[in-house]
């Protein structure tokens, strides 16, 4: 029984230290990742609603317009989520790198391409070109997957 009880005190410390570093980091970088976060997987579904619309061979344009504009809209955001203070070192829970603010330059570009190319997957839905809706989607999803490849951390 004295094991046990060592056991789950152990077990106890762990968890309160893991709960403590979420609890003493900043509101700044609490909000921040929060936001991304939420932010993200906005993007995320709307991206994935257009692919399904695009892969059904006649995609309807009434339900990919508000969707592109959102992800133009959203995209444009994401930059302030990324303050000093909110990456790993933080101890939240984030999948963001410590890359993005030691190479943030190239974090950045990546950002502002994003920005372009969800503005032009925007203009492809408003026009109602199903040719140029599929290649803007082509472009935006290459730029988020090497995004991801560089600065987010693996599931």
């Amino acid at each position: 029984m004295h094991l046990y009880h060592k056991a789950a005190a152990i077990l106890s410390l762990a968890f309160l230290a893991g709960s403590y570093a979420a609890w003493a980091a900043s509101p700044v970088a609490t909000a921040a990742v929060n936001a991304r976060k939420a932010n993200y997987k906005e993007i995320g579904g709307a991206f994935k609603t257009i692919n399904d619309e695009l892969k059904s061979g006649a995609p309807d344009m009434n339900s990919v317009r508000p969707l592109a504009r959102d992800i133009a809209t959203r995209s444009a955001l994401q930059l302030k989520y990324f303050p000093k203070g909110s990456g790993p070192e933080s101890g939240l829970k984030t999948r963001a790198k410590a890359a993005i603010w030691s190479d943030n330059a190239a974090f950045v570009k990546l950002q502002n391409d994003m920005v372009s190319a969800s503005k032009a997957l925007n203009a492809a839905a408003e026009s109602g070109n199903g040719s140029a809706l599929a290649s803007a989607r082509t472009t935006l999803g290459g730029l988020c997957k090497s995004c991801h490849d560089r600065f987010r951390e693996a599931d």
